[in-house]
């Protein structure tokens, strides 16, 4: 990651509302990523940061997060309330290993009694164990939607390993730590539904979440210069699903089937968003 451009910065908030569906708080310890997912969809923040370098090639490191969240927590506002972290960036990605901003956070959290839903695609995780178990109330959420490591290489170029992350969610799981799992975007010809729900059981996971793949805006240009490079003969295949309305209705409302047999197969919740609203209008 030689390319990549760091920057400390202080913000002025540490938490922010959560635009999930459930609402709850949200904190990002960084802006930027370099994980450099091809897909991500957190790079819309780009609008807002004035960061005109490509997504993956930039992190602003917000260093003054641990004082600007200890002060804000004291709020009744609050108490109680679901705080998510990572929701636009990963909080173990490679940079936390120097700053330890997510530890930091944690240690204020656990005087709390928030839960708290960890997103991300790092084993670094295991590093603040302890502290996992000391919170109220602790999820980890890894996304692994693939066991393709060839895939993962190219569309999640600087994550950890499927297989690292399988290990620590058993890891965590055998320590008494919640795990769920984001088996997303759901791939056309790279996620392989049974074969992932076989590793999330074995790995102890609770949950499984999933959802379609995301074309809005940037968030296709990635996986298609992948695509052309690696896998040409998938190019246009890919783009047919994702992008005809009859066939992406076709291959998701079979995948929504396959997932809930899967669910009750291998008695794991799950959650399932195969939203057209994801696609862009036209690619063919």
């Amino acid at each position: 990651m030689a390319h990549l451009k760091i920057k400390e910065i202080e913000c002025k908030s540490a938490i922010g509302k959560c635009g999930f569906p459930g609402g709850g708080f949200a904190i990002n310890p960084y802006v930027g990523c370099s994980h450099a997912c091809v897909y991500c969809y957190a790079r819309f923040i780009k609008r807002f940061t004035g960061h005109q370098e490509p997504w993956g090639s930039f992190v602003d490191a917000r260093t003054n997060i641990v004082q600007v969240l200890a002060k804000q927590m004291r709020s009744p506002k609050y108490q109680r309330q679901v705080i998510y972290i990572g929701t636009v960036t990963d909080p173990y990605q490679p940079l936390e290993a120097k700053y330890k901003l997510m530890r930091k956070i944690l240690e204020n959290l656990a005087n709390y009694d928030n839960p708290v839903v960890i997103m991300t695609k790092s084993s670094l995780v295991l590093r603040d164990l302890d502290l996992l178990k000391k919170l109220k109330g602790s999820e980890v959420c890894f996304t692994v939607a693939t066991l393709n490591e060839k895939w993962k290489s190219l569309s999640e170029p600087y994550s950890s390993t499927v297989k690292q992350r399988l290990a620590a969610a058993r890891k965590l799981t055998n320590n008494g730590i919640r795990v769920e799992a984001m088996m997303g975007p759901y791939w056309p010809f790279f996620t392989d539904a049974e074969a992932l729900f076989r590793e999330f059981k074995k790995a102890g996971i609770k949950k499984v979440f999933t959802e379609s793949v995301n074309t809005i805006g940037g968030n296709y240009t990635g996986v298609e210069m992948v695509l052309k490079r690696d896998y040409p003969q998938l190019l246009k295949p890919m783009a047919e699903i994702l992008f005809d309305p009859g066939k992406f209705y076709d291959f998701y409302n079979k995948e929504k089937k396959r997932v809930e047999g899967l669910s009750r197969k291998y008695h794991l919740a799950v959650t399932i968003y195969f939203n057209r609203g994801h696609a862009a209008k036209s690619k063919l």
